[in-house]
């Protein structure tokens, strides 16, 4: 049996190498004839028996933050990217400036707000004495938040704690964002003003005046919005007064458009209760049935004198079917047999007929063509070289159908003949 190596050891022991774990000894004393485990062991000798240590997570990379020492220069930055300016003021003297420096500034919890939401500035207030002078800067350090356009939203004096300071900047960011969508909203309300689109700038003016709230942009707002309820009021007055004069179907036509120009406001939706009202009064549907009769029948007679003697026809039949009890429908009845009893009036009638049918062949034809239906277009075109013989419709349908057909013939194969 092998016997474990001894080495000298002070007060009379040694120390003996353990055969079991290389690298581990125990001291031997010949006195007591005890063994005592000493820890004296190696490196080497404990590296597979330790347990694995978790390592400390490496904190996550900060963004890189670029401070501005030139107002201009930030300003600029600012405008281009359409962010908020950050500026602190301070003197080289200043301790408070420099424990915000190390301390807030510096914070991780700022650090995305300032790389990215922000245009951080620097300045000393002694070597931009004219700026700190316009702003009333008093105490150092001072923070200035500040919009794109230069708007202060912040004007923070002294040392202020991480927390703070990340409201105020939060805040800022929120303002400013609110002001771009509603300065955006409000510039599409004023071109919608212009061109009397007046739904859709209520619709902007609405949400512009209930997130903007007493921001300039949405006081501007409100204005307009007044501005425009007090033209709609105009015409609502308007109509109440010739319901007054006993003008009804007037009235009802002022009150139509009443709503129909300026839904969303208040006048309008009071507008078509008085509609409502008015409608529901006895004769006034009688009226307004009139009114239509003899705006029909006026166009009828236009429409004749002018010599569009098929648009004429309709007309006097629709009024014919519409309103048999009003005397118009006979006056409309009248007016057709002028048409029908004279031939060269009934012919010319025919020919605009054709016309609008033809017409409507060759746009139904461009609509299976471009669908890839060849054959149904083909059938419109020949539709219409049968209804329009010997005219100009009849030599067009020829034409597309000759380009048609040499669109669908099937390809014959080079050096073969068709039989």
């Amino acid at each position: 049996m092998s016997r474990a190596r001894t080495s000298p050891a002070v007060g009379g022991g040694a120390f003996v190498q353990c055969r079991y774990a290389p690298g581990v000894r125990f001291m031997y004393c010949p006195d007591t004839r005890m063994r005592v485990l000493f820890p004296l062991v190696t490196a080497a000798a404990l590296w597979p028996a330790l347990p694995a240590v978790a390592q400390p997570a490496r904190p996550a990379a900060q963004p890189q933050i670029t401070w501005w020492t030139d107002y201009n220069t930030a300003r600029k930055e600012a405008q281009d990217k359409g962010l908020p300016l950050l500026i602190v003021f301070g003197t080289e003297n200043c301790f408070y400036c420099r424990k915000l420096e190390s301390g807030p500034l510096k914070d991780p919890a700022l650090a995305p707000l300032l790389a990215s939401g922000f245009v951080p500035l620097k300045l000393d207030a002694a070597k931009s004495p004219e700026l700190a002078k316009a702003l009333k800067v008093q105490l150092y350090p001072t923070t200035v938040l500040a919009a794109p356009d230069g708007k202060i939203h912040a004007f923070i004096e002294g040392y202020i704690e991480t927390a703070r300071l990340a409201e105020q900047m939060k805040r800022t960011l929120t303002a400013v964002s609110t002001t771009d969508w509603a300065a955006r909203d409000f510039n599409e309300a004023s071109k919608a003003l212009a061109a009397s689109d007046y739904p859709r700038a209520v619709t902007l003016l609405k949400g512009i005046t209930k997130d903007a709230g007493d921001k300039p942009v949405g006081v501007k707002a409100k204005q307009l919005l007044t501005e425009v309820e007090r033209v709609a009021a105009g015409k609502l007055a308007g109509a109440k007064q010739l319901e007054q004069l006993g003008q009804t179907a007037e009235a009802m036509d002022a009150l139509a458009e009443a709503v129909r120009t300026y839904a969303g406001t208040q006048t309008a939706a009071d507008a078509a209760v008085a509609l409502a009202d008015l409608a529901d009064k006895p004769g006034v549907v009688q009226q307004r049935r009139l009114r239509i009769a003899r705006d029909i029948l006026a166009v009828a007679r236009d429409d004749f004198r002018a010599g569009r003697l098929y648009d004429c026809m309709q007309k006097c039949e629709q009024l014919a079917l519409a309103y048999p009890e009003l005397p118009e429908a006979k006056d409309a009845d009248r007016l057709l047999g002028e048409v029908k009893s004279n031939p060269e009036r009934l012919a010319r009638a025919c020919e605009q007929m054709n016309d609008r049918t033809a017409a409507m062949y060759f746009a139904l034809a461009e609509s299976w063509s471009q669908k890839g239906q060849s054959a149904e277009a083909a059938t419109c075109l020949k539709k219409v070289m049968a209804l329009c013989p010997n005219t100009r419709h009849a030599d067009l349908a020829q034409t597309e159908l000759t380009k048609l057909q040499g669109r669908t013939a099937p390809a014959v194969p080079a050096g073969l003949v068709r039989p």
